[in-house]
């Protein structure tokens, strides 16, 4: 009886001192939806309905690394394809970039996480099968964020508001001079809800 209490002692202090070494990182899965920005294109179609593409609007689909720093900060790093378009039979329009972000988060209980960040939109560009194609500069933007982790689950809810501007470089063939494009950039202020699945 004695060996076996000792076995079982040896046991739970192996299964303790395994469930302390976990690791500060996780992956996540995201998708999600946002809402505002310019008016870059509409599609007016034969029964006068129409749809309209904004440099705020669009879906966002990607991933993610989360590092746990201790027990009140952490930090979520995300690449993630973002955008918006329009379609019908004869063509699409669709405006879309690359954003890849890194987001402070301070715990504010287990449940609870507010961060501030920045985020860099690369591979910025118009689609368009009706006019010219237009690319944008690369540009920066910031980030506020709420999270809600849910109990018993790996989904947690982010709720943001991001602030961008974009800068066409480009209309076709032809390059856009800075002086111009720098008084005709693009409002991409959005409001934004995603999911992130953790793994």
């Amino acid at each position: 009886m004695q060996k076996l209490s000792i076995a079982l002692f040896t046991l739970l202090s192996s299964t303790t001192v395994l469930a302390d070494d976990t690791s500060p990182f996780s992956f996540s899965a995201t998708a999600g939806v946002s809402l505002g920005g310019d008016t870059i294109g509409t599609l007016v179609y034969e029964d006068n309905s129409d749809d309209t593409v904004k440099a705020g609007d669009g879906i966002f689909i990607g991933g993610g690394i989360h590092y746990q720093t201790n027990k009140d900060f952490d930090i979520k790093l995300n690449a993630l394809y973002h955008f918006d378009a329009a379609e019908a039979k004869n063509g699409d329009l669709t405006f879309s970039r690359w954003a890849f972000e890194a987001i402070p988060y301070y715990n504010l209980n287990d449940n609870v996480k507010l961060g501030a960040g920045i985020g860099f939109d690369t591979s910025v560009e118009l689609d368009s099968d009706f006019t010219l194609d237009a690319k944008f500069n690369n540009t920066t933007k910031l980030i506020f964020s709420g999270l809600y982790a849910f109990n018993y689950s790996q989904i947690s809810l982010e709720l943001r508001y991001e602030v961008a501007e974009y800068e066409v470089s480009s209309v076709g063939n032809f390059s856009i001079p800075s002086n111009i494009a720098n008084t005709h950039q693009l409002d991409g202020n959005r409001f934004a809800a995603l999911v992130h699945w953790s793994f």
